[in-house]
């Protein structure tokens, strides 16, 4: 059994026991005893939000779910208003404990039944930055499918390779989960981030309303860079990049900058301020407001925070991404050799 304190299963550094399954022949159900100040509700949704499990839950009375067989994957239980992502297979799931609605964090919950998740926890990395983590899985690591594709899912880091290489541990005919099918699209997605990797093509405005993509200046090296005219780092970095277009610019040099405005007048009053010398465009899906729901060129691209700089080569293929200053300089005259 272990115990986790601090916002329900947010802080695993509190594990203080080791933990026990108990296999259900008939599938996953969650069952226990708590403590709460009102009666509420606990609920398994999976990862389409599509209701699995939910039982009533009264303060010291037992309750138990119905028992039913899932897809091994991760899931999103729920007890009241505190939620959390968890990798569930077909066992027995015992929550005990004392659980505080109104502050989660005064909670002090007991669980068993969920080994194979807490096993996942040993290879998470430990840097916070997506962009620089990586899963680093030691020698003849076995997992699961499931345990391969929850990890990527859980982890969510941007390292094509880390991404990749727990995608190769599923076989083609085993990538059914919803983790499985997120991983496979996240690999698409990742392979077109690498050093190397063509770049994907985009269609916005300019200033006179009119589509400009990406793929007409192929042929041309790209800085491009997206930005916002409410964001102050991004509009010293458009001033740094300026000294920059101005020593190397030539015929086959092209910078363009993608505004995230979510208001086209904002943007074109930047421009007038701005005054700049190379292709502005507009996204009009504008800067979404949580990184969960990043836009379609963020998700494209690898990005959430702005500014974010990338510089492409004559063939469309990515050279350097996620460049500032000096860094720009250096990817274009590489670029150029």
């Amino acid at each position: 059994m272990i115990s986790i304190k601090k916002l329900f299963f947010l802080f695993f550094l509190s594990i203080l026991c080791t933990t026990t399954t108990s296999w259900c022949k008939d599938g996953l159900q969650i069952k226990g005893k708590l403590k709460i100040l009102k009666p509420t509700t606990l609920q398994v949704k999976d990862l389409n939000g599509t209701l699995i499990l939910s039982c009533d839950l009264h303060s010291n009375k037992e309750f138990a779910t119905e028992q039913k067989w899932i897809r091994p994957d991760i899931y999103t239980l729920r007890i009241g208003e505190t939620e959390e992502k968890i990798y569930f297979e077909n066992h027995e799931v015992n929550i005990n404990g004392y659980y505080d609605e109104t502050s989660p964090e005064q909670s002090s919950l007991s669980f068993k039944g969920i080994d194979s998740f807490l096993s996942l926890q040993e290879y998470l990395p430990t840097e916070k930055d997506p962009d620089k983590a990586i899963i680093s899985l030691p020698a003849h690591t076995q997992l699961s499918t499931g345990m391969a594709a929850a990890l990527a899912y859980l982890a969510n880091v941007n390292d094509y390779y880390s991404n990749k290489k727990l995608l190769d541990m599923i076989p083609n005919e085993e990538r059914n989960s919803l983790s499985a099918q997120w991983l496979v699209e996240r690999v698409q997605i990742l392979s077109h981030q690498i050093i190397g990797a063509e770049c994907p093509d985009f269609t916005f405005t300019d200033v006179n309303d009119r589509p400009v993509s990406l793929k007409d200046f192929r042929g041309k090296i790209v800085v491009l860079d997206f930005c916002a005219s409410w964001c102050a780092p991004c509009r010293k970095e458009m001033r740094s990049m300026l000294k920059i277009y101005n020593e190397l610019k030539a015929d086959d040099l092209e910078f363009i900058s993608v505004s995230l405005d979510n208001n086209q007048a904002k943007w074109k009053k930047m421009l007038d301020e701005e005054k700049l010398p190379w292709v502005m465009l507009w996204d009009k899906a504008g800067f979404p407001k949580s990184n969960e729901n990043p836009s379609a060129i963020q998700t494209a691209y690898g990005f959430y925070a702005i500014p974010f700089l990338v510089v492409i080569d004559k063939e469309g293929k990515l050279v350097a991404r996620n460049v500032r200053g000096e860094e720009v300089r250096k990817a274009i005259l590489k670029a150029r050799n």
